[in-house]
């Protein structure tokens, strides 16, 4: 093989490597995450800076640094020390994985049936606030909100979320039935 083959070929070898690690980078690091703020001890909702950790893990181990923080601006000078967490436990900072680990083998609170783990496709399962009876489907709460939920609100299937985030915002169209 001549010279120009060779060097291209490697070029090109070397290019798809660094590529692979920032991708890998990119889909460990990307989407909301939701952590203990160290400061406050309450959740937040982060978001790490995706670009600064593709371009360090490319020449060394990523380096974390917050983008945004749902506590900022007023706690922007931060020693960010809740990106621990997130190195940690990559994938138990994620909204839906943390809903995904609740919802396993719980049944729902007014059909009884199982419910179904989180999905793109399907329809979501949501809480239902024991005190107001207020529903909302997982993924419209905040997610630095959704730790409080998991503990203190009721687990409902999404069949059952629908129905009743329908009874609650058109009352007037829904007709109860007794069963026989």
């Amino acid at each position: 093989m001549t010279m120009q083959v060779v060097i291209p070929l490697v070029l090109v070898t070397v290019l798809t490597v660094y590529f692979a690690i920032a991708w890998r980078a990119w889909a460990r690091v990307r989407g909301t995450r939701v952590v203990i703020c160290p400061e406050t001890k309450h959740p937040v909702a982060v978001k790490v800076d995706v670009g600064h950790a593709m371009t360090t893990a490319v020449w060394e181990k990523p380096d974390l640094r917050l983008s945004t923080c749902t506590r900022w601006p007023e706690g922007h000078d931060c020693d960010q020390l809740c990106v621990k967490q997130i190195e940690y436990t990559p994938e138990q900072t994620r909204p839906k994985a943390m809903a995904a680990h609740f919802f396993a083998g719980l049944r729902c609170s007014i059909c009884q049936r199982p419910i179904e783990p989180p999905s793109n496709i399907t329809l979501q399962p949501g809480f239902m606030d024991p005190a107001t009876r207020k529903v909302q489907t997982w993924n419209d709460l905040a997610p630095q909100d959704l730790p409080e939920a998991i503990a203190t609100r009721r687990a409902l299937c999404s069949n059952c979320t629908l129905a009743e985030s329908f009874r609650q915002r058109f009352p007037d169209k829904v007709v109860d039935r007794v069963r026989h």
